[in-house]
């Protein structure tokens, strides 16, 4: 047993934000379902009161007093089927993300996203009369998942997948289809979970019309998410400082004119690649390709 939670230690660490993500969610699901299991062998509802305190709610004094629910609700899921989709969807859009923007932004387009699909959810519920009288609660990583999805897809929306039994797509062809799902059946069942969808939809194309634009929304949250985790870094008892400062005119390999070079071919090398995956789609990348593009974009 410890073997294996070594393992997905590992794996956790070594892992990008995608597969984080994918492992927090899962975790979510196997305690909740830990807590479902105990609950029924002591005959508790213990699953069914803490289910409050973790999912979002149309009901406005609720949200006063549990504000937290509004990131919470996006890492909860009812069943294997719910949580194995989204998953799904997670890893399929979140690497093509990662790849292209960073992992760090595609984490923040999550977070925005699972928020802004709980605000349209939450205001459509509280001001439209055929929602009136409804006390209704909101759970899954949906409207995150398809903010990255969205967001990718207008950003790169030329660029070609293959998909199995349906073969080569452009990418904005399956974000279409997705959203097209939520507007034309948003009368049915589901209501409340697809206007969540259809807000991280706005947000994922915002976002990316935003980033093209030249201002990155994603840089506050960033900042604000270093900040956090130095907290909780240990920090150096002594820091030990060269006096030696290198002359001004040195042409040494570190030399400015040589790492604006680096750059610049850097960059040349990344452009070259997102051009070969606008043509022929993310699979015709080589392994290598495929490595530096993952390793570029880490350093955004």
């Amino acid at each position: 047993m410890a073997s294996i939670i070594d393992d997905l230690k590992r794996s956790y660490q070594s892992g990008n934000m995608v597969t984080r993500l994918i492992f927090i969610n899962v975790g979510v699901f196997v305690a909740l379902s830990l807590l479902r299991v105990f609950g029924f062998f002591y005959q508790s509802e213990v699953l069914s009161s803490f289910i409050p305190w973790i999912a979002g709610t149309s009901n406005w004094e609720t949200m006063l007093f549990r504000p937290w629910t509004i990131v919470s609700y996006m890492f909860v899921h009812e069943g294997l089927w719910h949580l194995f989709f989204n998953m799904i969807m997670l890893w399929f859009s979140g690497r093509l993300f990662g790849d292209l923007l960073g992992d760090k932004r595609m984490v923040a387009v999550y977070i925005y996203g699972g928020i802004a699909g709980f605000l349209l959810y939450f205001f459509a519920y509280n001001l439209f009369p055929v929602f009136s009288g409804s006390n209704s609660i909101i759970i899954g990583a949906s409207a995150s998942v398809i903010a990255i999805l969205v967001a990718i897809a207008t950003y790169s929306p030329n660029m070609v997948i293959r998909l199995v039994l349906i073969g080569n797509i452009q990418l904005k062809w399956i974000a279409i289809f997705f959203v097209a799902l939520d507007v034309l059946f948003l009368d049915g069942g589901n209501s409340g979970g697809r206007l969540a969808h259809l807000g991280g939809a706005l947000l994922g194309f915002s976002y990316a019309k935003s980033l093209q634009g030249g201002k990155d929304w994603a840089t506050g949250f960033n900042s604000f998410a270093d900040s956090f985790v130095d907290l909780f870094k240990r920090k150096p008892k002594m820091r030990v400082a060269s006096s030696k400062r290198p002359s001004k005119k040195s042409k040494g390999p570190f030399s400015s004119e040589k790492k604006k070079s680096s750059g610049t071919a850097e960059q040349k090398k990344i452009d070259e690649i997102l051009d070969k995956i606008s043509q022929s789609g993310y699979d015709s990348l080589s392994k290598a390709e495929k490595e530096y593009l993952f390793n570029a974009s880490n350093k955004k």
